[in-house]
Formats: structure tokens, sequence, C-alpha cells
């Protein structure tokens, strides 16, 4: 209601402002601007109000097209301050001759009889959260000149939460939780990958290891590579089709031994036809049941304390080789990627994440032509350079600060003395 109450004011101001001879007037002429002209030289137009023409700390209002002819003059509404008198409008109401300020709202507060201008607590809220703080930061850095030509301004939604997908500039899109924190999803950059990639399963995937905060593996629903939901969802020995974004049921109900081929969103290039587990979630599955096996034996289970599968049922981008001496990065059928690896035990391995190799891998199969160089554990080197241009980077591949031509990139606050990959 308190949206309408401007638009509420000026239709009382239009119905309270029209005579019956301009109503007859209206029939017989063509909203011109010789009209105008001729209408304000035989009709003089009221002076604006102060507020309007000040427009300074204390006075402010909006010019609005007055009720005359063609709106041939314009008219003032002042915008009331905090706590000032205000009205909603409704019938019986005298008509107003003001209207709040930008951020205030005409409502009753709490004790008080008469509506007066408020803050909307809603958006006060909205504007203090964590991503409407980022964009802030970085308006504030872009006016500082601190900013480099492949950062990207965070984008929130309608609740102030960070939107699903940040992309780095002709590499990946990734998938964020409503914290802007990096989840499971990673695709190649295009101009349209916003319209396929919505990561709402990796953000449910995301939300319940959250809440269940356990050290053991977490069954929630398959992902596919994107973080949407595979289309294909199985449980026990039932299966179905759902929508890839919403994850609601788009079939009936299949055996997945029996019809599991027969549902329209089986796709034999990514299910096999006679079993939905993957690989990965096969072990999975025994690691689970043999979690619950001991614990009804009250043993403490303490092993398996990672779980070794994604979302999407394939293996994690980080395993432990199977003689345990080194983690090493993986692809998602757990093979090694290239040669980055990491002691077990070292800091090297307590900082892996994998992360730029991942991304060279996914580059690299799509025929990209830029492909990042990585640490020797997998992990983005702090310091990047593409197209003569250096940088520094966070460890999701995105560019923090300004841009330096490669021949002065010792300047950049990363440059170490040329160690880009610090293990601390």
């Amino acid at each position: 209601m308190y949206r309408l109450s401007n638009t509420i004011i000026w239709g009382l101001l239009v119905i309270v402002g029209r005579t019956v001879a301009q109503l007859e007037l209206a029939k017989n002429y063509v909203c011109t601007e010789d009209f105008c002209d001729n209408y304000r030289e035989s009709n003089e137009c009221d002076t604006l109000k102060t507020p309007c023409r000040a427009q300074n700390a204390t006075h402010n209002g909006i010019i609005f097209p007055s009720a005359t002819p063609c709106s041939c003059c314009s008219t003032c509404v002042e915008n009331l301050k905090l706590d000032d008198d205000c009205s909603v409008g409704g019938l019986g109401y005298p008509v107003p001759a003001g209207i709040c300020g930008p951020g205030l709202y005409c409502k009753v507060a709490e004790g008080d009889e008469h509506p007066t201008c408020q803050p909307n607590m809603f958006r006060v809220v909205l504007e203090s959260s964590k991503c409407y703080t980022a964009q802030k930061q970085f308006d504030d850095q872009r006016q500082e000149g601190l900013i480099g030509h492949l950062m990207q301004r965070p984008e929130c939604d309608g609740d102030g939460n960070f939107q699903p997908v940040r992309c780095i500039p002709g590499q990946t899109c990734y998938c964020v939780d409503e914290d802007g924190k990096r989840i499971f999803g990673e695709a190649v950059h295009t101009a349209s990958i916003q319209i396929s990639m919505r990561c709402g399963c990796s953000r449910l995937a995301a939300k319940a290891r959250t809440l269940l905060n356990s050290q053991y593996p977490v069954l929630t629903s398959r992902c596919d590579s994107k973080g949407s939901f595979d289309q294909l969802q199985c449980v026990d020995d039932m299966c179905v089709c759902v929508d890839m974004h919403t994850g609601r049921p788009t079939s009936d109900l299949r055996n997945v031994t029996r019809g599991l081929s027969s549902l329209p969103c089986f796709d034999k290039r990514v299910h096999e036809n006679t079993t939905y587990l993957r690989d990965c979630e096969t072990v999975k599955i025994s690691q689970i049941y043999d979690i619950s096996e001991y614990a009804t034996e009250d043993y403490n289970v303490l092993e398996f304390d990672r779980d070794i599968c994604q979302p999407d049922g394939y293996y994690d981008r980080m395993q432990l080789h199977p003689t345990g001496g080194y983690m090493y990065c993986s692809d998602k059928d757990g093979a090694p990627i290239e040669d980055y690896r990491a002691p077990l035990g070292s800091r090297l391995a307590a900082t892996m994440n994998c992360k730029c190799a991942r991304a060279r891998k996914l580059l690299i199969d799509s025929k990209s032509l830029e492909i990042p160089d990585c640490c020797p554990n997998g992990n983005y080197k702090r310091l990047a350079c593409r197209r003569g241009e250096c940088y520094c980077v966070d460890e999701d591949g995105g560019q923090v600060g300004i841009e330096r031509p490669e021949k002065d990139k010792q300047k950049l606050p990363c440059y170490n003395g040329g160690d880009y990959c610090p293990i601390a």
C-alpha cells in the first residue's frame, strides 16, 4: 500500500484539478509544443514551490506535470522528511501536498495514531547484507581506480543474497552460495551461461551439508556438472525425471532395473542402462553402510573424515593416492590431472584445493585459447598474466586489484619475489 501512495496522490491531484471547462476543452485540442506555448501565454502557470526550486539539505521536492491541458504546466510535490506527518490516501482524506522522501515510507509506527515518514527497515536490512556491502566496496574501489578490467561487480538478488553464478571472463563460471562462498558447479564462461547455469542443486547440497554438519559422507540430490539437478533422480529402486532448475518431478516413477531407459530424461551418454550409481557413488554408499554398521556396535568411526564424491556423483577434485603417500588433483573419473600433487602431511597438501587444475582441464577439453598456469598442488598462482598484462588473483582465479604491464609485474603486491605459489 505504501508503494502505491505516490500514484494515489497524483491521481487525486489530477481529479481535483480538472474542471468541467477543461474536459470540454480537451475535445478540441492536440498536445503540441505550440499549443503549450499558447496556453502558457494566456494562462499563467503557478510558480513552483521552494522545495522544487531550492533542492538543498532542507528543501527538496519532485516536479510533476500538473493537471492542466496537455500538462503544459508543472507542479511541485514536496519530499517530506523523517517523522513528518504524511498521508496514505483514501476516501475522505485531504489531497496531500507532499510525499515521503527517498528511503522513507508513509506508515503508522507502533504507539502512534497518525502515519509519519519512516525508513523501510527491510531495505535497511538488505543494504547491510553481505552482497550489498560487497557491491558498495566494489563501487568505492572503482571510484578510487582500484578495479581491474577482469573484476566483476557482485550481483545480488531481491533478498540481498549473492546471485548463484560468478564468472571469470574468458575462463570459467562457478556456483556460489547465498553468502558468496564458492560451492560445487563449474562451466566454461560463455555469453549465455547464466541461462543454463542456476546452481539450484548445488546450493541445496551445500545447505544440506552445512545443516547436517557431518564428518561423514552426506547423500543429497544428484547434480550435473553445472550445479543444476541431474534430470534423472533415483532413490533405492525407483527413478523419476525432474526439472533441472527446480528439482520437481516431470514424469511418473520407473523401476531402476526394468524401466530406467524408458524415462524421457534417460541419456545413454551419461546414464547406465541398468544401474543408477556411478563408481564413486558406489564407494560412497559402501562407506555409509559401513558407518551405520559400526555405529550400531558403538564404534566411533574416524577414517571417513572426507567425502570423496562431488554432488554430481563423480570423484571430488582432490583424492588420496592408494599408496597413501600423497594427495593428487583428480578428474571426475578419479584419474590424476597432469602431475598436480602434494605429499601427505605437508603444508602444500594442507592448502591444496585443485581449483586451477580442474579449471585448466575444463578449458583444455573445450579447446579454449587461454589456459591458466597452476601451482604444483593444483592451486591458482597468486599472479597471472594474460595478453601482456599481469594481475593478482584470489584462490578461485578471480582478479584482485588493477593490472600492470608484464614488464612491471614486480610492482604488484602478490609478486613476492617471483614466488607465486606460497604455501601459507
